[in-house]
């Protein structure tokens, strides 16, 4: 039995972002007020306006900012882009984490996490030096000693089926979800399945200002399709880099950087190395779960 992605809908871009400068780190927020807590962000290498500026990305923090929390984005402090995984005290990356916290105004309060990729594992690091309530750990397994330890953190994973780093079989997530489980500490497990496209699959790209248009998404979606990129469950048949993008003639809504975008939407649907939105309503009940 096929199965699609039935909601396409683009982030609303409803709130903007504002920025401080952490120890000549910019980090990126938005603060609605009143917050019932604090979510840190830490993206693999992407920097921080990716939560803001990316589909699947922008779509989480939209539904963290409606249940009341507050969202800021770390970048590493380091010029390559990587956390710096060194586990010690003097770690600029983890000094940047309780000054964001402090200048946010969480300090005691309710602090959570959510890490892509090597930003998982920086995360898993982090709450073990300044511990969170819960963290998300998206297409991450996360360090073996956090959930080795005496108190690991609520821990919600997100992989890909196909996620070519951390896949669902891969033995270090494996040996983590077993030794939070044997901690009895609360955690969860959730798979992104392949889905199929649907016509509208990428009216989800969009920006503040345009949108890739109903026609020109449907278009891209058939000759995909007619182009041999998609299976018999309209599932595109790679990753995003790896299918045949000139059987696509992209229409006037597809800007430059809406079809880099559409690539990652390709990835999230082939179940790939990549964050999906899919599982926002989860990471928010589970925060919620851990006040």
């Amino acid at each position: 039995m096929c199965q699609h992605r039935d909601d396409n809908a683009a982030p609303t871009f409803t709130w903007t972002l504002s920025t401080t400068n952490v120890n000549g780190t910019v980090v990126r927020f938005h603060d609605p007020g009143g917050a019932v807590g604090l979510v840190l962000l830490f993206d693999g290498g992407g920097g921080g306006s990716v939560w803001f500026t990316f589909m699947e990305d922008r779509l989480i923090l939209e539904s963290l900012v409606a249940a009341g929390y507050a969202v800021a984005a770390l970048p590493s402090a380091a010029t390559s882009g990587n956390y710096d995984l060194t586990d010690v005290a003097g770690n600029q990356d983890l000094l940047n984490v309780d000054q964001t916290i402090a200048d946010l105004g969480f300090t005691g309060g309710a602090v959570y996490y959510v890490g892509f990729s090597s930003g998982g594992a920086f995360a898993s690091l982090a709450t073990t030096h300044t511990p969170a309530r819960a963290m998300a750990l998206l297409n991450a397994r996360g360090r073996a000693s956090t959930f080795t330890s005496a108190a690991p953190p609520p821990t919600l994973w997100v992989v890909g089926r196909h996620d070519q780093r951390v896949p669902p079989d891969d033995p270090g997530l494996i040996a983590n979800w077993a030794a939070i489980s044997a901690s009895g500490v609360d955690w969860e497990y959730h798979v992104n399945e392949p889905a199929g496209m649907l016509p509208e699959a990428f009216e989800r790209i969009a920006d503040p200002t345009s949108g890739v248009s109903p026609a020109d998404s449907a278009d891209a979606v058939a000759q995909l399709a007619a182009g041999g990129q998609l299976d018999a469950c309209d599932v595109p048949v790679g990753r995003g880099s790896a299918i045949d993008w000139t059987v696509v003639t992209p229409g006037p809504s597809f800007t430059a950087p809406f079809l880099t975008e559409a690539k990652r939407q390709v990835d999230e649907l082939f179940g790939a190395h990549t964050v999906t939105s899919d599982f926002r309503e989860q990471i928010v009940d589970f925060f919620d779960a851990h006040p």
